[in-house]
């Protein structure tokens, strides 16, 4: 590798962690609350909507609305380290992270958006039964249709770490590529 693209790549991966603490950020303050007894996931967003105040929820919104799109930068990074820059699958990768950009951030606000509906809820004295069914019908046009989207993305970009993809005659990223994000790998 160039010492310039070296470099370049080394700035965005810098910059994509940067993003990545951000949205830590944002996730610890959305949930990070004690969360015994809770049953599930939903009974964890509901013990977070009744212990955490509106504006600890504005301020996650805020760290994961700017941090997602900030980790974008890491995954720039290995379409820079891609040594087929002209195939139809690092187009589609390339792709994938604009549509990351565009759309992870709205995700997290998704997330503190529901909490948002479920403290709502709680407080006009809706029960757990039919909070989700409230919620739904006040929010469901804009988190359904927006997490289909952003999942239709993430999944493009992470099917490039598919090891179909490592085992060809001219791989797409340089070996061990797939080890610089394990979590991600394991979700996909």
């Amino acid at each position: 590798m160039v010492n310039e693209n070296y470099f370049k790549v080394k700035k965005l991966l810098l910059y994509g962690m940067i993003g990545a603490v951000l949205t830590m950020i944002g996730d610890f303050l959305l949930l990070g609350v004690d969360s015994n007894g809770a049953i599930g996931a939903l009974g964890q967003y509901i013990l977070a909507a009744e212990k955490i105040s509106y504006t600890r929820i504005g301020l996650a919104g805020s760290f994961g609305f700017a941090g997602i799109p900030i980790t974008a930068f890491g995954f720039y990074a290995l379409y820079e380290l891609m040594q087929d820059k002209a195939s139809v699958l690092a187009w589609v990768y390339k792709t994938s992270v604009y549509g990351y950009v565009a759309f992870g951030g709205a995700i997290h606000i998704i997330c503190c958006y529901l909490v948002t509906g479920m403290k709502k809820a709680l407080e006009t004295g809706t029960g757990q039964e039919s909070m989700l069914t409230v919620i739904l019908a006040e929010q469901g046009g804009y988190l359904i249709p927006c997490f289909i989207i952003f999942m239709a993305f993430l999944s493009c970009e992470c099917g490039h770490y598919d090891p179909e993809h490592r085992k060809r005659k001219k791989p797409l990223f340089p070996a061990g590529c797939g080890l610089s994000i394990p979590l991600l790998s394991k979700f996909c």
